[in-house]
This record gives structure tokens, sequence and C-alpha cells, in this order.
């Protein structure tokens, strides 16, 4: 990836969260709500990592109706 590159994707919302993040900004990130599940977890998964030897990842969906 290019420096360019880079710098434009840290314009988009859930790159910058996620930098946040690694950087130690931010203690996480909750997204999804406008986004598909892979552009939640790409981020991620590109900048983050898993931990070394986990292979898998997850995920969970909440949704919070308004009756309850």
């Amino acid at each position: 990836m290019t420096e360019e590159e880079a710098d434009r994707l840290s314009y988009h919302n859930t790159n910058f969260g996620v930098l946040m993040v690694k950087a130690g900004d931010a203690d996480g990130l909750v997204s999804g709500a406008c986004h598909s599940t892979a552009n939640t977890l790409r981020p991620g998964l590109q900048i983050v990592k898993a931990a070394p030897g986990i292979p898998l990842v997850s995920s969970c969906f909440f949704m919070v109706a308004p009756e309850g």
C-alpha cells in the first residue's frame, strides 16, 4: 500500500476508528449500523489483526427494537 492510499483510507470512519484503537486512543469501536459486516471487520483484521496463534475471529450482532 502506498502512503497516499493509506492516507486516503484513514479518512474513512471505520478505518480511522480502528487506527485509534491500534494507537491506544480508544478502547473499542462500535460499527455496523451503516456498514456491512465485511466493511466493519476488514479494517480491524487489516490494522489490528488477530492475536498470534489465533486463526479465527468472531463477531456478534445486537439489535435494539423500539419496544425493547
